[in-house]
């Protein structure tokens, strides 16, 4: 198989992981994402071994189109030679990421130079150099790669997308220091598989909205006036020739401003591994880093109070935020009549994509639910297509089980129903890798890696979203 095949089928593990996700098949998604990692490996494994990673020598200028260093440090013989592998690494770098727009293409050829292919395969091989050997072991050139943010083409068109519509703005946000954070830039591809896996796994970065930015926090624009039926406080009249009707076009906007915090995790690899050159040193982190930050963020985005970390859909377990609120008709448990009021406490365009998401002990309440001819109301457990088929649905819409929403109890807010788009989620690019061999771990064979990466998160959407609270009224 060529490199192009395994770009397709990784590819293409994506898009079906991508559609069993939404349609509720998490367990056939993660699946599908690890057959994706896998060809990922197998990209990279041809890569190295066609010997692509280059190194520019110490002041050589970015555009001129000079020799590479490949990972023996050896600068190739020639400048037929030098061509050779600038094109088969150009080559590499567009069947990884794809053909590239004129916009995408100037801005990465002026922010890194010419050679940005180079540049990203030359900082991916530092990077598992720092990993195994720590950073003593970097060359020069090597811990200037590793103090940069070198972007891929995804990002930068998210970039643009997201407003930065200039060369200049975008360099302006590289600008800022790797250090600011510690440790070293991890590649931008680790930091994007970290964040896929993270999707995987949690219940909210799956259906949020989710953009990428190099600021410390975004403010969006928000319409005001809107209601059940119209997204703002413009209304039409109808008029007559002789009797002519006063139009309102009261359009009044406001903003929503969310801040980007700094989130941390720590992993221990026993000093034997990391010698072991077998073992997937990167691969190991991005899994363990990937869950526990799955974890973690998840429960901001669910109930977070916005201090130093992501607001929740409920801050602090509450509804801090006012959303449509129907009580659950008892202060220790939900009945049916109520969840049916939830599931119209959103307006019906917003009821589209709206999912279900309460931890299992409430789903179990909700499943024991009788009739009065005791039949269970509802029946969750009847899979459609057996136990691979999709996820209980409940009036239609997809039920997400999470335990770190709240309990059933007095006063709790256990269910919330709603399109999670309505959540914004902001992932700011550069995230760091240190690395410690200190007196602490050395004494149980070990080096520590501690990754630092920022992100936020908050509702901006409130209509899009009802919750249940348990009392009476």
């Amino acid at each position: 198989m060529n490199l192009q095949e395994l770009i397709a089928r990784r590819d293409g593990y994506k898009e079906q992981a991508t559609t069993a996700f939404l349609a509720g098949k998490n367990e056939e998604g993660n699946r599908l994402l690890g057959l994706a990692e896998k060809a990922t490996e197998s990209i990279d494994g041809a890569t190295k071994a066609a010997n692509l990673k280059p190194l520019r020598a110490p002041g050589q200028a970015a555009a001129d189109g000079g020799s590479f260093m490949p990972i023996g440090g050896q600068p190739q013989a020639g400048n037929d030679g030098a061509t050779k592998a600038a094109q088969m690494q150009q080559s590499a770098y567009v069947a990884r990421f794809g053909d590239m727009d004129e916009a995408v293409k100037s801005i990465l050829t002026d922010l890194h130079g010419g050679d940005y292919a180079g540049k990203f395969y030359a900082q991916k091989a530092a990077f598992n150099k720092f990993l195994r050997k720590g950073e003593f072991a970097l060359e020069r050139p090597e811990f200037d790669l590793l103090k940069q943010i070198i972007l891929t083409p995804g990002v930068v068109k998210s970039a643009l997308i997201n407003g930065f519509d200039s060369v200049e703005s975008t360099k302006a946000t590289m600008g800022e220091s790797i250090d600011s954070l510690g440790g070293f830039a991890a590649p931008v591809d680790f930091q994007t598989r970290v964040i896929e896996r993270i999707q995987g796994l949690a219940v909210v970065r799956s259906r949020a909205a989710v953009d990428t930015t190099s600021r410390d926090r975004v403010e969006y624009p928000v319409i005001k006036g809107g209601d059940s039926r119209y997204t703002s406080a413009v209304r039409t009249s109808w008029t007559s020739e002789v009797n002519l009707a006063d139009i309102t076009t009261n359009l009044t906007l406001g903003s929503e401003v969310i801040p980007v915090h700094t989130m941390m995790a720590e992993a221990w690899l026993s000093r034997n591994s990391v010698e072991d050159a077998a073992f997937n040193i990167e691969e190991h982190l991005t899994r363990r880093i990937g869950e526990s930050a799955a974890l973690e963020e998840n429960e901001k985005f669910l109930i977070g109070t916005g201090a130093g970390a992501p607001q929740g859909i409920l801050p602090g377990g509450s509804n801090g935020l006012s959303l449509t609120r129907v009580f659950s008709g008892s202060t220790t448990g939900v009945t049916w009549d109520q969840i049916l009021a939830l599931y119209y406490g959103v307006a019906s365009q917003y009821r589209a994509n709206a999912v279900w998401l309460m931890e299992g002990a409430t789903a179990l309440a909700i499943s024991q639910l009788k009739d009065s001819n005791f039949g269970y109301l509802w029946q969750p457990f009847q899979y459609q297509g057996g136990a691979m088929g999709p996820e209980p649905m409940l009036r239609g819409k997809a039920v997400l089980e999470d335990e770190a929403m709240p309990s059933i109890a007095n006063g709790a807010y256990p269910i919330v129903f709603g399109d999670m788009s309505g959540y914004q989620i902001i992932d700011r690019v550069g995230m760091t890798i240190e690395r410690y061999l200190d007196s602490a771990p050395a004494r149980k064979n070990a080096i520590v890696y501690v990754m630092r990466r920022r992100v936020g998160g908050q509702v901006i959407e409130p209509w899009r979203f009802s919750v249940m609270q348990c009392a009476t009224s």
